[in-house]
């Protein structure tokens, strides 16, 4: 004979998978965006005015998160196509309070405002390269080996930078040799991060951390795995 049916068995049954569910989505990693960077035939003129023309074929990363602000966004734009023999990337920042600090030397960067690009060949960090740009066009580029131990001595051979601050924030534009980022392992495909620093007045513990993919992290940090995503050139029409 069978015995009787209880409902609150179901009930039980429902409470136990529904807490396993929230367990592993609290400890567990999001699963990250996926970019493809088209190709276009046009190489881009490097002077921080973003004409929109010139970058119609680009691919578009829009509303970087702050993870540790309750995931605010803000209205930064990145666009970046590959053309024959470059890595083209533009950024448009909205910031109304520019915080730039006088170049002494390729650290005085990392004390304001800036956009920030990493590259890695896979997705453990075993070795990356980073480029961080102020709205005065300085830039600070380094490589790294996961966890947090750089080589600031270090530098990209021929990066090419230029910017503009505007009356909404400022533009940075710029290219990198492909033959380059091939040098270092950089190809088709790679993991990329896109950040942004936006301090609200000079020398103040106040700033807004922003990337494209959300950290898994409790506090502020750029340099780990979690905050890339896989990342793969379109290649040409043949």
């Amino acid at each position: 004979m069978k015995k009787p049916f209880k409902m609150n068995n179901i009930f039980n049954q429902f409470i136990l998978s529904f807490t396993v569910i929230l367990l592993l989505a609290s400890c567990g990693e999001s699963p990250p965006s996926k970019l493809t960077i088209p190709y276009s035939e046009k190489d881009i003129q490097v002077d921080g005015l973003i004409d929109s023309e010139e970058w119609s074929q680009a691919a578009i990363i829009e509303k970087l998160i702050a993870p540790w602000e309750n995931d605010a966004t803000d209205k930064t734009l990145l666009k970046a196509f590959v053309s024959s023999n470059y890595f083209n990337f533009s950024f448009q920042v909205w910031d109304q309070t520019l915080v730039t600090i006088p170049f002494e030397r390729e650290l005085s960067v990392a004390a304001g405002d800036r956009v920030e690009l990493f590259f890695s060949s896979d997705s453990t960090l075993a070795k990356y390269y980073c480029i961080e740009m102020d709205p005065n066009g300085n830039v600070l580029d380094y490589s790294a080996e996961h966890y947090r131990e750089f080589n600031e001595s270090w530098d990209f051979k021929n990066i090419n930078v230029a910017t503009e601050i505007t009356d909404k924030g400022y533009s940075v534009e710029g290219r990198i040799p492909l033959a380059e980022l091939n040098e270092l392992g950089i190809s088709t495909p790679f993991y990329l991060g896109v950040f942004r620093a936006d301090f609200k007045k000079p020398q103040s513990k106040d700033i807004s951390w922003y990337s494209w993919i959300k950290p898994q992290n409790p506090t502020p940090d750029f340099h780990i795995p979690s905050a890339f995503a896989q990342t793969k050139f379109e290649a040409p029409i043949k």
